[in-house]
């Protein structure tokens, strides 16, 4: 498989550990319940029955741990296997990822701030004044509203344009490095299959070794 395949498999065997925990949490998975009837007690003629619920069917907890434990061990073999194809590849992938995500947020900033530009506008203001008769009046005026770039533009708009170029010739080494680079694992398990189809399998193995 190549690195970006590896990284789909690593979230894969996540999903399976938290769906085996989740499997092995349940009530009804982690204690059998019996019903003892005690009829006699109430009736002479009656007899004592037992019952144990059923709770369907479902993977037994001890095979579901066991899975846990193989599932620990597959992840270090993978993400072993990860790091050491990492270290064949002529750049640090992990620091060109995450430097490029500060390119494109600074970018993604610039881009939003651009938006605001200068302009001017007339609004209404209003007060009051004395009359020839002397008395208090309102009056209505102009008022005239001129906003200004607190910030060159120029320079701003050529820094997101570096930041954009360099994250999508980044972006394109990173891709390239994720198709390209090997990783020597061997899946035990499809990629698509089911929390159950990997459970049916891991138990089988179990039953024929």
């Amino acid at each position: 498989m190549n690195l970006k395949e590896s990284f789909r498999y690593q979230n894969y065997l996540d999903g399976l550990m938290i769906r085996a925990g989740d499997s092995m949490n349940k009530p009804e998975h982690c204690l059998s319940v019996s019903k003892n009837h005690l009829r006699k007690k109430a009736n002479a003629d009656a007899e004592d029955m037992q019952e144990v619920v059923d709770c369907g069917d479902f993977f037994a907890n001890d095979d579901v741990i066991r899975f846990m434990a193989y599932l620990i061990d597959e992840k270090e073999k993978l993400t072993s296997a990860i790091n050491k194809a990492k270290g064949s590849i002529p750049f640090d992938i992990d620091a060109a990822v995450e430097t490029n995500k500060f390119r494109q947020n600074t970018a993604s900033r610039i881009k939003a701030m651009l938006r605001f530009t200068k302009s001017k506008k007339i609004d209404r203001g209003s007060d009051y004044k004395f009359n020839v008769e002397g008395n208090q009046v309102q009056y209505y005026y102009d008022i005239e509203v001129i906003s200004t770039e607190a910030f060159d533009r120029d320079s701003a708009k050529k820094l997101m344009r570096e930041l954009l170029s360099k994250a999508d010739k980044t972006s394109a080494e990173i891709d390239a490095a994720m198709i390209n680079t090997t990783v020597s694992y061997t899946p035990p398990f499809n990629v698509n299959d089911s929390f159950e189809d990997a459970m049916e399998a891991f138990v089988a193995n179990k039953d024929q070794a």
